[in-house]
């Protein structure tokens, strides 16, 4: 859909990167960057990511 490949960290962030460049960037479930090079996540493919993390039981990043 984007391009770029949305994963779960196993710490509840959203790692996202881009395969043409092979940038990475880290963010929260509602798109706010975190770190990395990528400054920019599509809101709702990093909330549907992001949110799998709390249906696991895993505990939400601190804010």
């Amino acid at each position: 859909m984007t391009g770029q490949v949305y994963r779960l960290t196993e710490d509840g962030l959203v790692e996202v990167t881009d395969p043409r460049t092979g940038a990475q960037g880290i963010f929260d479930f509602q798109a706010r960057w975190q770190s990395g090079e990528l400054r920019h996540a599509d809101l709702q493919m990093a909330g549907w990511v992001g949110r799998l993390a709390r249906r696991r039981g895993a505990r939400p990043p601190a804010e």
